[in-house]
Formats: structure tokens, sequence, C-alpha cells
């Protein structure tokens, strides 16, 4: 009896406790470890085409002792399957490395069951075909792993930091990481105590979720970044059309006199990011310029920025449309233009 109660006392140590997470499945890892380095070292690499027709091809990496004991280390398969992703022209920069169970814990940490190293563009992943402890696939796995390769290939609009952290542009956009972020909900990079709120892991799973959307995998991330379809029409968008950078609208000031509040116009606001509110002549436009919510809140006023700096910046945070209000200055007899540069 003594024997069997301490193995349920280990066995009841070793399980998580009720309503507890499962631990990460796959790590974002900045740099490698002289171990990791000296497995990838020792990884054989070939070319494979990914068969969609493009003629593009990847890297797989099989180290020695895959090669030996795995029972499915198939580079053309892991190849052709991420053929079957949605993807651009990243998938060229892409090794897809097959390690044994002892050495992907090297490589990945403990438990998990692949990694992405963004600095060398390559994911780690089992040879082995076996699911993680959620049910997801190799496969699903790999495409998680895929949709991290892609946001590090993706511009972030500023001054937002990596794509890989925040997901792509209009994805973190359409749900609403910055307001998030701000209010403390989210925390981006975190691969440690709060990757479950890191809106960069849900952009991966979110990204597989596109490739299975019916896996019936658990979406351990916050609710709010389940994908709707919305959210799989962004990470489309994201994918084969990358956002390029700002765009500029042109807003026309008043002709005469305004009113006590000004002339308004609105505009409205695609994307999360920096807007810059600028004079088309380069010099001091001949009226002041406030920025407002549609609610009637003032964000920014150029009566309270110095007139040599002539114009005002402002960070897009959840708004999806705003306003400008022009007020006339004494003397002023013509009306001008007014730049705006968007996301």
């Amino acid at each position: 009896m003594g024997a069997l109660a301490g193995i349920a006392m280990t066995l009841l140590l070793a399980a998580p406790a009720a309503g507890t997470p499962p631990p990460p499945r796959d790590a974002v890892i900045g740099q490698a470890s002289a171990s990791t380095a000296r497995i990838s070292a020792g990884a054989a690499a070939a070319r494979y085409p990914i068969e969609d027709g493009s003629g593009a091809t990847i890297a797989v990496a099989v180290t020695a002792s895959c090669q030996a004991t795995c029972t499915a280390a198939d580079p053309r398969r892991i190849a052709g399957f991420v053929g079957t992703l949605i993807h651009g022209p990243e998938i060229e920069l892409l090794t897809v490395q097959l390690d044994t169970p002892a050495e992907l814990e090297f490589d990945c940490g403990y438990g998990v069951h692949a990694c992405y190293y963004p600095g060398e563009n390559r994911i780690v992943l089992s040879g082995n075909d076996a699911p993680a402890a959620d049910g997801a696939s190799r496969e699903y796995v790999l495409a998680h792993e895929y949709g991290h390769h892609v946001a590090n290939h993706r511009e972030s609009v500023a001054p937002f930091p990596l794509a890989i952290d925040w997901g792509t542009p209009r994805w973190s956009s359409h749900e609403q990481v910055c307001a998030a972020q701000r209010r403390g909900a989210f925390f981006p990079g975190d691969e440690g105590s709060r990757y479950e709120r890191n809106p960069g892991e849900a952009f991966a799973e979110a990204f597989a979720r596109y490739r299975f959307p019916d896996a019936g995998v658990r979406w351990a991330w916050a609710p709010s970044l389940r994908p709707d379809a919305e959210a799989l029409r962004a990470i489309r968008e994201d994918t084969l059309s990358p956002w390029e950078g700002r765009t500029r609208i042109r807003l026309v000031g008043p002709a005469r006199p305004a009113g006590r509040r000004g002339l308004v116009r609105s505009f409205s606001t695609p994307l999360d990011g920096r807007i810059s509110l600028l004079p088309a002549t380069g010099t001091a436009p001949p009226f002041a310029v406030s920025l407002w919510s549609v609610k009637g809140r003032i964000l920014r006023s150029s009566e309270a920025v110095p007139r040599a700096e002539h114009g005002l910046n402002f960070t897009v945070c959840g708004q999806s449309r705003l306003r400008v209000v022009f007020e006339r200055r004494r003397g002023a007899r013509h009306p001008a233009p007014l730049l705006v540069d968007r996301p």
C-alpha cells in the first residue's frame, strides 16, 4: 500500500491543477543556445519543392539522430504540406528542422512541440508524427509556426513594435490589440507566464485555424482573439497582400469664416497606428486645426504645437473614424489643404 500511495502522490503532483492552462505548445526564440547551434549545424539540409505549382522550394534539415530513429522525417512530405499554406515570397527563406524528441527539448524547451527562430527563419519540429497534448496534429503545429514566419516578414505600423509580437497590421487592428494592450489585457511578445495573452501567439494560432477550420483544437488564448470570419479575411490579406506603408488623403480647410465650432471634416482610420496631419504648403496654415474623436473628445490641437513644427501626430488605437476641426485664423483669405498620412 505504501508503494501504491507513493506512486499516486507522484502522479498527483505531476498533474496540473484543475483549471490550470496546459503548458505552451510552442515558443518563439530570439537566439539559439550553444547546444541548439550544435544540433542545427549537424542537421543535413536540402531544398525541396513545395508542390503548389509556383516552383518555390524550402529547406528541410534532418538531424543525424532523427534520420536514424524518427518515424516520420520525410522532407518531401513536410515541404508539400507547407505548400498548402497561404504564403508570400517569405516561403523561400524558410528552413524546417526535424529533431528527435530529446533534441527538440534542447532546441525548443521542455514540453514544447515546436519553436520558431526569427533570426534564422527556422522552424524546429518533431520528426515523429505525434499530436500535441491539446490534440493538435503535427501539421497543425507546423501551420502555427508558419504563422510566426509570416508575421516575421510583415511590416508593423509605427509606433508599434514587431508584427511577430503584435500580429500583422490588419489582423491586429481588427482584434483591437492596441486598446487591449493599453489596458493591460494583452502582452505582446511574452513567451513566458502570459503566453496565452500574447497576441503574437494568438495570430499564429489563428493562422493555423485558417488552414484547419475544423480541427477541433481547444482555443487557449484570450476569448476575444478567437478568429471570426473578418479576422480570417485579415490574415489572408496580410499574408497575400502585405501592408506597405501609410497612404495620404487631402482635406481642404475653410474657404470662408467658420462658425464658433469651425468647419468639420471627418475621415476613416482603417488601421491602428500613427497618423500625421500636415499643411500642404509646408508652412503654418491660415487656420488652426484640432483633432477630435467622433464622440466629441479633443485629441490634439495645433494651438498646443510650436508653430515651427506645423503638424500634428496621433496614434490611432481602436478608433475607426476621426474628425478635424478647422478654425480660420484672423487675416487669412484663402483655404489651404491639409494632408493626412494614415496607415
